[in-house]
């Protein structure tokens, strides 16, 4: 038997989180009840119930409503909560600081709503023609000429590039970043490009890599701007030389198990030969890139 909840989003894509925890970065998602659902004034620009029922380990989730808001409407009904006893506050860092090593559950539930956002309350008029699509009762936009307008999702790579003994990881330094600061390699699908293809084309333009073999291992919702990040194993030999064709990357570095860990626990990481110890800042923990390294971190003896 599942029970209903409901989490609140503004357009702008702040939510609901509990009040203790709504000034750090490790703040969980404040579901309302049918009781606290059912007072609420505040007028909602849309009200939507995924059809999705299942999680990918299999068990049935509960029913999740999303209630879309004006931005300003998102602090009335925080306002009006607390004033039926709740404990919360509207969030100031959206999605992109959210904690998905705290709160699994909640992340994908605000992804899921963050990726929904744009089609419920923003594509009002095909790109097309520029008539109404209004939504009909399947949830589907369809003009009055018939045209039917669907959610678009943009297909982004992700790529964990190993040697070929599966033994060392090689991370990117972007030009934009502070000089410790690694992650692995992404990027769009170009049109006309399988999957795969765009992960190998990726770590050939971003390290001067040539892949010897590519293999699936998760996706996720990244919701920026409506994307489904779909990440591989990139198998590459190790000897090859390190070159950045397209610029985008300052510097690229093999790290193994020891040193991961290391850097995942903050502490000081060993550069190796170099004699170099210094501090290796990895992706966060909301971030896709960084449920990769903890995978294949449990690969490693």
């Amino acid at each position: 038997m599942s029970t209903a909840r409901y989490i609140c989003i503004s357009r702008s894509g702040e939510t609901l989180l509990h009040a203790s925890e709504a000034d750090s970065k490790n703040g969980t998602l404040y579901y309302l009840s049918p009781a606290e659902r059912a007072a609420l004034s505040v007028e909602l620009l849309d009200e939507y119930t995924p059809r999705e029922k299942i999680e990918p380990a299999g068990g049935y989730e509960q029913d999740i409503t999303i209630l879309y808001c004006e931005d300003d409407a998102l602090n009335r009904v925080a306002e009006e909560l607390r004033e039926q006893g709740a404990t919360l506050e509207p969030s100031s860092s959206g999605f992109r600081f959210y904690p998905g090593t705290t709160d699994p559950v909640g992340r994908a539930h605000y992804a899921k709503a963050l990726a929904a956002r744009d089609y419920r309350i923003e594509m009002g008029y095909s790109a097309y023609s520029g008539d109404a699509v209004p939504l009909n009762s399947k949830g589907i936009r369809v003009s009055e000429a018939g045209e039917m307008v669907f959610p678009r999702i943009e297909p982004a790579v992700m790529a964990l590039v190993t040697n070929l003994d599966n033994t060392r990881v090689l991370l990117a330094n972007n030009r934009q970043w502070h000089s410790n600061r690694y992650a692995l390699i992404a990027g769009f699908v170009d049109p006309g490009e399988n999957l795969e293809h765009a992960a190998i084309r990726e770590v050939y333009e971003e390290l001067g890599q040539q892949a010897e073999r590519v293999e699936y291992r998760m996706s996720d919702v990244w919701p920026f701007p409506r994307s489904l990040m779909v990440c591989f194993q990139v198998f590459a030999d190790e000897t090859q030389e390190l070159t950045y064709p397209d610029g985008e990357i300052a510097n690229a570095r093999w790290f193994d198990a020891a040193q991961l860990r290391a850097a995942l626990a903050e502490e000081p990481v060993d550069a190796g030969a170099s004699g170099e110890v210094s501090k290796l800042e990895l992706p966060g923990t909301n971030a896709v890139a960084r449920r990769m390294l903890e995978w294949w971190l449990q690969t490693q003896n």
